[in-house]
């Protein structure tokens, strides 16, 4: 069936919760991720790697389930690169899943690929997980790369479905029988793989291949329709299947201008001078922040990655702020599987 068209608690980290994260569909209520800060400060254009270590650190105390990274070779701000970063991310926390909110695999040899996300699982095991997009808003880098715009789509399935072989127990033998070679290490269980995008392409392979789906700048409308469209095409018939969003978030009091704010500073972030409607940004108060994130989770929003607009002298404060007046009151109105 067709789609319709369309100084603080930052700064000072406490003690590790009791148990490790699981994801949304064992917890009851949804799987709460938060992106991190791996672009350049957007108030002086400094890259911080300090910030994101500290923001991971933050994140796991404050009780996230996972802490995540987007994906760029280049961009109009400077960023820093997702698999290194994510072995930084690693070493610096315990028990928190970490992650790629997007990687763009079209744009990487598949097989140092492999070989990356398999070390990154032997540092923090059975806590990595690969959300996948295609990309293509920068074709820029498609082209430095020597990847065809065009072709991104089809590498990436192709891509996925090596990785899974790859890392897997089962992978082929690159050597002979005699002198056996094999990419290492390989994680004792695969991490899951979530692909992004919106339209119907996207979303019948989501449905085929991965193991859940990651939606980014929809409305709940919009994100329902999507989700709807997925089921239809099959998923989660034969295997558990996350449908998940990735949300733009600014906690502001000012809730007549938090939107309109919120829209501004994605600007900033993307480098994008369009008019980003409204109804696509999580802002306001505290309180009307969580009414609109129980708004996707009613819809079936079993994932949400917070991703803070405010990427400049203002991220601790707005951590602090998700971490220790949101992230509480939604897991009391959303609890974990168990608990409510």
């Amino acid at each position: 069936m067709p789609l319709a068209s369309s100084a603080s608690k930052f700064q000072t980290v406490m003690g590790k919760p009791d148990s490790p994260a699981t994801q949304g569909s064992e917890r009851g209520g949804p799987t709460i991720g938060l992106m991190l800060p791996a672009i350049a400060n957007t108030d002086d254009g400094k890259i911080e790697p300090r910030r994101l270590l500290t923001a991971a650190r933050s994140g796991e105390a404050a009780g996230f389930d996972g802490v995540y990274v987007g994906d760029h070779l280049m961009h109009p701000n400077p960023l820093l690169e997702s698999l290194t970063s994510l072995a930084s991310i690693a070493a610096v926390t315990e028990h928190i899943s970490i992650g790629t909110c997007v990687l763009l695999a079209a744009l990487r040899d598949p097989m140092w690929l492999a070989k990356q996300l398999g070390t990154i699982d032997a540092f923090a095991p059975g806590r990595l997980r690969v959300g996948i997009g295609l990309g293509g808003e920068y074709p820029a880098e498609f082209e430095q790369a020597g990847v065809p715009l065009a072709e991104r789509g089809i590498r990436t399935e192709q891509i996925l479905s090596s990785l899974r072989q790859w890392l897997s127990a089962g992978q082929p033998n690159f050597g002979s029988n005699a002198s056996p070679m094999h990419i290492a290490p390989v994680p004792e269980t695969p991490p899951p793989f979530l692909l992004a995008g919106w339209k119907e392409v996207a979303l019948r392979r989501a449905a085929r291949i991965a193991d859940g789906w990651i939606g980014y700048l929809l409305s709940p409308e919009s994100f329902a329709r999507r989700r709807s469209f997925l089921l239809d095409c099959g998923a989660g018939q034969t295997r558990p299947f996350v449908t998940g969003m990735l949300l733009p978030v600014l906690v502001d009091q000012d809730r007549a201008a938090a939107k309109a704010r919120a829209g501004d500073m994605w600007k900033r972030i993307t480098g994008n001078d369009a008019v980003f409607p409204e109804r696509l940004f999580v802002a306001g108060p505290p309180a009307e922040i969580i009414d609109q994130l129980l708004g996707y989770r009613e819809l079936g929003c079993t994932e949400m990655v917070l991703s803070l607009v405010d990427q400049g002298h203002g991220f601790a404060r707005q951590l602090d702020m998700l971490g220790g007046e949101v992230l509480p009151e939604l897991r009391r109105l959303a609890p974990p599987a168990g608990l409510s």
